[in-house]
């Protein structure tokens, strides 16, 4: 069993490093000076849920080889899993009120039937978008919304449970994909690689890729670097930014979703 919930609740004064944080990495997303205040809400939202989540149990098997967990079912089986989508929506709905009727659709839905756990668990299944456009049209959703604001709901879920698990169990070493949950890289930091989906952190070689600066101007403390052979990207994390780094690219994508001219 996993305890998904953290030590300590986040203090004003972290929360004022994770706004500079999100100003140095997210500068550049494109999202509106109303979606980067909104980036920084929903973050604090998703800490919020992880604090709360205190003393909520999720049973895990853990596999034997890489990735050691299934998060899938990790979302499935969360009993948790409606209340985080609620308040997400709920915030959501705050900062996008122009947006309330869809969004309260989600809501709604899942008092008329919608099996949210049934989607977590979809979110990783191949055949997992067939089952979201069936949801939608179902319920009359917004696909996008309601896959986005799952996402976003279960990540702090996904983060807490892992990084509940990694204090027992130190990941492998090597490979591209999380050992963990079997996510991409988004950062490196002090010799290790960070998972863009569970934020879990494992030593990786990088040396045979070649990378190089990302154009344009560099952040200090978080330069964006990429590999002219393969397209990859990743953030180059000082030290100091590490407790409070994430990755945005969900959040990014779903407030430019909310925040464009509908």
């Amino acid at each position: 069993m996993a305890s998904a919930s953290p030590q300590a609740k986040p203090s004003a004064r972290r929360l004022d490093s994770l706004a500079l944080l999100i100003s140095l990495t997210c500068a550049d997303s494109g999202l509106s000076r109303r979606g980067m205040l909104a980036l920084l809400r929903l973050r604090q939202c998703q800490l919020a849920i992880k604090h709360g989540s205190r003393g909520a149990l999720v049973k895990i098997e853990p596999s034997d080889v890489p990735p050691l967990l299934n998060l899938g079912a990790v979302g499935r089986d969360s009993p948790l899993t409606a209340d985080f989508h609620s308040l997400v929506v709920l915030q959501l709905i705050a900062d996008f009120p122009e947006r309330g009727t869809e969004l309260r659709a989600l809501l709604s839905a899942r008092r008329n039937g919608l099996d949210l756990s049934a989607l977590a668990g979809a979110l990783w299944d191949a055949d997992g978008g067939e089952e979201f456009e069936r949801a939608s049209r179902d319920h009359g959703l917004d696909q996008h919304l309601l896959a986005g604001t799952l996402w976003v709901a279960l990540k702090p879920l996904y983060e807490s449970v892992a990084s509940a698990f990694t204090r027992h169990v130190t990941p492998p070493s090597g490979g591209d994909m999380c050992p963990v949950c079997g996510g991409p890289v988004w950062a490196r930091c002090d010799g290790e690689v960070i998972c863009a989906i569970c934020e879990s952190r494992w030593s990786r070689d990088l040396r045979a890729h070649s990378f190089l600066a990302a154009e344009g101007p560099q952040a200090r403390g978080v330069s964006r670097l990429y590999d002219a052979a393969t397209g990859h990207r990743l953030i180059d994390l000082e030290t100091a930014l590490l407790a409070h780094a994430f990755d945005a690219g969900p959040l990014i994508e779903l407030l430019q979703l909310l925040d464009s001219t509908h």
